[in-house]
């Protein structure tokens, strides 16, 4: 019997409204103002008003010099203050149009320098903001207005390439600040070692990546390559680049074709004329360089990039450092001039404040843990291993600590902690149980980096105030504070004593080393003299040798070299002369230290409600990304705080031809989320029957439906450790009014006229270990999904399913190898009758398990599926085919499906004068083996990754073979 069945379920929901996004909130009793100033309004936490009042000065500051060069003002925009989380970030979106800034100060002295942090995030996002407003012309302009902000975000997203968003804001804040990225030579180190170890890598592995070198990110190219245009073509270049390319920007390549025009450059030779050109610039830097002389420690035997930093020595003298790379989750690990290298544990979400600390047999660093379920509030706790007991504990619990630094009896930790309020404070704290000791006054705020103990229990710390910086020393006992020499506009961290010396990083000369200060004399010197970068000393037992991490092209590596203070090289900052290649934007720009005055502008401070749910961001036709068949035309809509997200409209289904209107509405600012769901107008389907006539016959219905989706849920975040773990849990009431429909015989998934009244009811549940950049999948994950639906309310049929599905991720056999083994199994009611034959009113929900691959899905009353696959790569070409595609890795996937399905019949008839029950049985075996072969890529070197290939699947139950052709991933 043939059937051939095309039909859309009329009752759509996924996961009850878990297709929905999640937003992230912060705690439902956060109280929040507003200030409105000429250009901005800024939304923040009302505890903070003080701290951003300041900001509000900063921001109109910058608003015409950031503005200047792109020749465009752009419009007012809300800038959100996030203050409960301990990430140090900013970021600028049109989806809806804002920008955020995250007001902890990171510990990262490579990405603060000597600045303020807001101060930096004022000028690099507000660029940010010049650059999306400046695609308001021409044809880009029309397509705003067609499709709202989502039109925007994709067409300056595929337009421009991300190397120019970033690299240009970095050259802005290094040239309109004393200590922007292009002044930190930490900033442009990986890529400097490449060109003068490796030389240049084609411009499509640069843009794209690879995986299996390590590429300097978008920030770092970007930057040499707009800076290098700016110096060459002059201030304006890149806003005629903007204004042609956004005037029609509907053709491939209209960027690199509008740089052509502006330089008679293509971006690939723009890319090597930039490269070049520094490549000559740091040659020149080394060209003099006496290297000072190094031992390298043993490691691993590392196929790829490999970092070892932060050398702390053990008391058997054996040394321990933090490992993380391509290959690599970040991991400490034991290292030893005889041995190979132990791995000791994994760590959780690092909080990378550029620190570790050993002493005896413990080792403290600070971790990120999670609120369950306010995304905007995390903490930043402080772990502790034992390698006499080997295992780890949270000292501290709830806590925003971070750089956490051993006393050298191991009984105290001294930390800073950056307070909701904005306050900074150096503090002490009980290693046993995490309780506050100590707490050093902090009157002006200054901001401390890198605290650490000396041998006599004496404080060193860096300290930032106003742009400049010195090394104090502070007594633990009374709190007195000493500068070690008066504060200067250089960038240093990671102060350390031995003796009479202090120990530190420096960038200084334009590559970053080792510098040391005579306590006793207040003079200066140089301690190491390498290339490319030399960070974090460390000193054995007896004093006798210096540790430290040394930068290659392999990463950093921990070197040795003996401690001998007569050796040092004399200190003249006059001879340093480091590669300032913003120089000629700070003379097109505003000049240098653009921030050096700030208004004092008493702005109104006022309360801000969050009542104002309703900020409409796109409109017009909007492709669904989920859905190809459907086309959406409407508006959407989310608050600026993210806890509504509102949208509604008419979405027409090209499978059916035709379209309904729908609201969905999603509140997320309680601790559980509500959401609504409303569509009404026309479906319609067609389906073969054989009940009609002998022969097979199409039927073909049009019907009206109504269908609300009343839905609870509650998304928590448990991550607590390097398992990333996540639980889902909602419940939902649906209702579907079904009229005008006339066909008398239907598939089981449609139904008559009448209603359907069903509750969903789910749990996913989701733990999977962090991923290192090779690694195909996880290597450790479990998930568990239950899904079960039923018709507890009056309703026109019968039905109702339950299923639970769970799966696991095992490492393979070789690195970057995964092995995944998933189960189901399934049970849908309404299956039993009285006469034997289905049920004309069983309605068959929509199945939540997977079903073996190349078999067409079959309803059962039980079902039992299985799978096991096994991934692996298989080789990373980095290969271009000109301008239209660069191919990174080359996959595959051997994948066995099996199911079992069941389904029982049974009546009574009478026989003889007696009832007699009747069983009959539909039983189905389904199995499946096959191969995905998938190519990870880049389409005409967009930096959106894509990933296709195709499948080969053999059915043993009927001896065919199947090929066909996949999308695993779209690249948004």
């Amino acid at each position: 019997m043939k059937k051939r069945i095309l039909f859309f379920t009329f009752l759509f929901i996924s996961f009850s409204f878990f297709g929905q996004d999640n937003l992230s909130q912060n705690p439902a009793s956060l109280r929040w103002s507003q200030i409105k100033t000429p250009h901005f309004r800024l939304i923040f936490p009302t505890q903070i008003s003080s701290t951003v009042l300041r900001s509000a000065n900063v921001l109109e500051k910058v608003y015409t010099p950031v503005s200047k060069s792109l020749g465009h003002e752009p419009r007012n925009i809300s800038v959100i203050f996030q203050n409960q989380t301990t990430e140090s970030n900013g970021f600028v979106s049109l989806l809806p149009r804002r920008t955020e800034f995250f007001t902890t100060s990171p510990q990262d002295y490579s990405l603060l320098g000597n600045n303020n942090w807001l101060d930096l995030l004022s000028v690099h996002e507000f660029r940010h903001i010049v650059q999306n407003d400046k695609a308001l012309v021409g044809a880009s302009k029309l397509f705003y207005n067609i499709f709202g902000n989502n039109g925007l975000a994709a067409l300056t997203s595929l337009t421009v390439p991300n190397w120019f968003w970033e690299g240009d804001a970095v050259g802005i804040e290094s040239s309109l600040t004393t200590s922007g990225r292009g002044r930190i030579p930490t900033f442009d180190m990986a890529l400097r070692t490449q060109l003068l170890t490796k030389g240049t890598y084609s411009y499509s592995k640069a843009v794209c990546r690879s995986y299996k070198d390590f590429i300097p990110n978008h920030y770092v190219s970007g930057y040499f390559m707009t800076t290098y245009l700016k110096n060459k073509y002059g201030e304006k270049a890149w806003d005629n680049i903007l204004k042609n390319t956004y005037e029609f920007p509907f053709y491939p390549f209209s960027f690199s074709n509008n740089i052509k025009k502006t330089t008679g450059l293509k971006t690939e030779a723009l890319y090597r004329n930039a490269f070049d050109d520094i490549s000559d610039k740091w040659k020149n830097q080394i060209a003099e360089i006496k290297e000072t002389s190094v031992k390298y420690l043993k490691t691993k035997n590392n196929r790829y990039f490999s970092n070892y930093e932060f050398p702390q020595i053990l008391p058997d003298g054996r040394i321990l450092a933090l490992k993380s790379g391509l290959s690599d989750i970040q991991q400490l690990v034991i290292l030893d001039s005889l041995q190979q290298e132990q791995k000791v544990l994994e760590l959780g979400i690092l909080n990378e404040s550029g620190t570790l600390s050993a002493v005896g047999s413990k080792v403290v660093w600070s971790e990120f843990n999670y609120d369950a379920r306010w995304g905007q509030r995390d903490f930043s706790v402080i772990k502790m291993y034992d390698f006499d007991s080997k295992k780890v504990k949270s000292v501290t619990h709830k806590s925003k600590f971070t750089s956490p630094s051993l006393s050298p009896d191991t009984k105290r930790i001294v930390a800073l902690e950056n307070s909701s309020e904005g306050k900074t404070s150096l503090v002490i704290l009980n290693s046993e149980n995490g309780l506050e000791e100590k707490r050093f006054k902090n009157e002006k705020n200054a901001f401390y980096i890198h605290p650490r103990w000396s041998e006599d229990s004496l404080i060193y710390a860096v300290k930032l105030s106003d742009g400049l910086k010195t090394i104090v020393e502070i007594n633990s006992q009374t709190g007195v504070e000493r500068e070690l020499f008066s504060p200067v506009n250089e960038n240093i961290a990671y102060p350390v004593r031995k003796g009479d010396y202090i120990l530190f990083n420096s960038g200084i000369s334009g590559i970053d080393n080792i510098y040391a200060v005579n306590l006793k004399t207040n003079q200066r010197f140089q301690v190491t003299n390498r290339k490319f970068g030399a960070f974090n000393p460390s000193f054995s037992n007896d004093g006798k040798t210096l540790y430290f991490n040394d930068f290659s092209i392999k990463g950093h590596q921990i070197v040795s070299m003996p401690f001998v203070p007569q050796s040092f090289l004399p200190f003249d900052e006059l001879l340093y002369k480091p590669v300032k290649y913003f120089g000629e934007m700070v003379l097109q720009e505003a000049g240098e230290n653009l921030l050096k005055d700030i208004p004092t502008t008493n702005f109104e401070v006022k309360p801000y409600r969050k009542a104002n749910i309703f900020n409409v961001y796109s409109w017009g036709l909007v492709l669904n990304s989920s859905d190809a068949n459907t086309l959406n035309f409407g508006v959407s809509s989310k608050d600026l705080l993210s806890t509504t997200s509102i949208s509604g409209g008419y979405t027409y289904n090209a499978n059916e031809n035709r379209g309904q209107y729908y609201t969905n509405i999603s509140y997320q600012g309680w601790y559980p989320t509500l959401n609504f769901s409303y569509t009404n107008g026309q479906r319609q389907a067609e389906f073969y029957s054989d009940k009609q006539s002998p022969l097979d016959s199409l039927l073909s219905d049009r019907w009206n439906q109504q269908q609300i989706v009343l839905g609870v849920g509650l998304p928590l975040n448990l991550t607590r450790s390097k398992f990333l773990r996540s639980l889902n849990v909602g419940v939902n009431f649906a209702n579907t009014k079904v009229s005008g429909y006339d066909l008398k015989v239907r598939t089981p998934t449609l139904r008559f006229d009448g209603d359907l009244n069903s509750m969903i009811y789910t749990l996913n549940y989701v733990s999977q270990l962090k991923m290192a950049t090779r690694d195909i999948a996880p290597r450790f994950a479990q998930f568990v999904n239950i899904y079960y639906r039923n018709l507890p309310f009056e309703s026109d049929v019968n039905g109702g399913i339950m299923s639970c599905q769970a799966g696991f991720y095992f490492p393979g056999m070789l690195p970057h190898h995964s092995l995944k083994v998933q189960a189901a199994f399934q049970h849908q009611d309404g299956f039993k009758t009285i006469t034997g034959s289905p049920n004309d009113n069983l309605y068959l929900f929509s199945s939540p398990v997977f079903f073996p691959r190349g078999n067409t899905y079959r309803a059962f009353e039980n079902l039992v599926t299985a799978s096991i696959e096994y991934r692996l790569p298989l080789f990373e070409p980095d290969f271009s085919i000109g301008r239209l595609l660069y191919i990174k890795r080359i996959k595959a996937n051997f994948f066995g499906d099996f199911a079992k399905g069941s389904t029982f019949y049974n009546w009574t008839e009478l026989k003889d004068g007696k009832q007699v029950m009747f069983i009959r049985s539909n039983i189905g075996n389904y199995t499946s083996l096959g191969i995905d072969l998938t190519a990870q890529f880049h389409i005409m070197r967009f930096s959106q990754q894509f990933e296709a290939g195709f499948r080969t699947i053999y059915l043993p139950n009927i001896g065919q073979y199947l090929f066909q052709p996949l999308i695993l991933n779209i690249g948004f």
